[in-house]
């Protein structure tokens, strides 16, 4: 993830990596959604309370992609669906340009259309403690059991996938050399 600075309902700018060290499930919203953003947000309502504590188990981030929000419309969005603000936060970015970091960091993509809507895939993020894109579960009702297993903790084998490839070329290379050897020693 990069260092992006935020802006939350009440005002306060921070940087995600203020948040780091828990995970955090990062909620792509636009707080003038008549339709999928408030039914992710209900959902997640939900499936939160079985989760843990926002704040202090994980970080739950509704983030508005809309960048002509602006504090008082994520303030709305907020009282709207009863999210506390602390443990579960509404942002914004603090500008275009950090917007569209979080975004390509993502891999989120939307287009706007005409009257101030978009047209974007529906879905949440699941950063680790570590601050590295985890898990991406994609919908707008949420399964209690699909958001525990991606704050789970990550296993050894997760934990050593990207140096598998280079384990693999380590073995294949030595193997090879190996049979080389052999071939050589036998036509001398």
């Amino acid at each position: 993830m990069p260092h992006v600075k935020l802006i939350d309902s009440y005002g306060n700018t921070f940087d995600i990596y203020e948040l780091k060290g828990k995970p955090i499930i990062l909620s792509p919203i636009y707080t003038h959604c008549n339709s999928a953003c408030s039914i992710i947000t209900d959902s997640l309502k939900k499936v939160i309370p079985k989760l843990g504590k926002p704040g202090e188990d994980f970080w739950v981030i509704s983030f508005s992609f809309d960048p002509k929000d602006r504090i008082e419309d994520i303030r709305k969005f907020q009282q709207d669906h009863l999210i506390d603000g602390f443990g579960w936060k509404v942002v914004v970015a603090k500008d275009k340009e950090d917007l569209f970091r979080l975004v390509d960091a993502i891999d989120f993509r939307f287009m706007t259309l005409e009257n101030r809507d978009f047209v974007h895939p529906n879905l949440l993020v699941v950063i680790s403690p570590d601050m590295r894109v985890k898990r991406y579960i994609y919908g707008v009702v949420f399964d209690y059991r699909d958001l525990k297993k991606a704050l789970e903790e990550e296993s050894i084998l997760e934990k050593a996938r990207p140096y598998l490839f280079f384990v693999g070329l380590l073995g294949f290379t030595s193997t090879s050399l190996y049979i080389l050897l052999k071939i050589f020693k036998k036509v001398k």
